[in-house]
């Protein structure tokens, strides 16, 4: 049982969180990029298939192939997880072999819907796409397929670092999502990319009125820097 010392950091992140302005995924990528030098974007393989973009802190869950594993072990500790987890978490599920298996489907979604978490992002599949849309519950993956990854895979880890979309996802970690992708930031550096974010975001939301105001980029530049000044 995690401590609540344990989960303080989590907790601070999912507060901090509820109270951010709505973030785009491409101004929390190029935060990240800016300060901490590395990419913050999920490949475009994976894609909003359900539901609308989210926002909230990572729980992971790490699946490997073994055609011997036990689908009942695997849905009760993936139920545990779900059940577990706070509410506005982001649950980030990772195939390590062949990505054409689901992972969920429609009850897993109804559940997470249930417990008021922010969305799923599957490196894999996920079925009952059809109910998936109904239900609205946010959800990224690679893709559809009607076979199931149970029996086929184990949960090999849960709250443990994984790799997604080309990028590491940490518990933790704040992912940001919509139209164009998913975007992941540091929890240690949080703080410092929301108020990059904003105000990258800031920037570009008014450089577009001028950009169509004047028919020229480099006339709405000036225009918005001498605002500025």
């Amino acid at each position: 049982m995690k401590t609540i010392g344990s989960l303080f950091p989590f907790l601070l992140v999912t507060a901090l969180s509820a109270q951010s302005p709505a973030l785009s995924s491409s101004s929390v990528s190029e935060a990240v990029e800016q300060l901490v030098g590395h990419r913050a974007h999920m490949t475009n393989d994976i894609r909003l298939l359900a539901g609308t973009g989210f926002s909230g802190p990572a729980v992971t869950m790490r699946l490997v192939r073994d055609e011997k594993a036990s689908g009942l072990e695997a849905g009760l500790i993936a139920i545990k997880l779900l059940e577990g987890a706070p509410a506005g978490s982001v649950v980030v599920a990772v195939l390590d072999d062949d990505k054409a298996f689901a992972v969920f489907g429609s009850t897993f979604a109804a559940l997470a819907k249930a417990r008021n978490l922010a969305g799923f992002v599957v490196d894999g599949s996920v079925r009952d796409i059809g109910d998936l849309k109904r239900i609205a519950f946010p959800t990224f993956a690679r893709g559809t397929t009607p076979g199931s990854a149970s029996g086929h895979y184990r949960i090999d880890g849960t709250n443990v670092p994984v790799q997604c979309g080309g990028i590491e996802v940490r518990p933790g970690d704040y992912l940001v999502s919509d139209l164009d992708g998913v975007a992941v930031a540091p929890k240690e550096h949080y703080l410092e990319v929301l108020g990059a974010a904003r105000k990258w975001q800031n920037e570009k939301q008014a450089l577009l009125p001028l950009i169509e105001k004047h028919g020229s980029y480099l006339k709405a530049m000036q225009e918005r820097d001498a605002v500025k000044h």
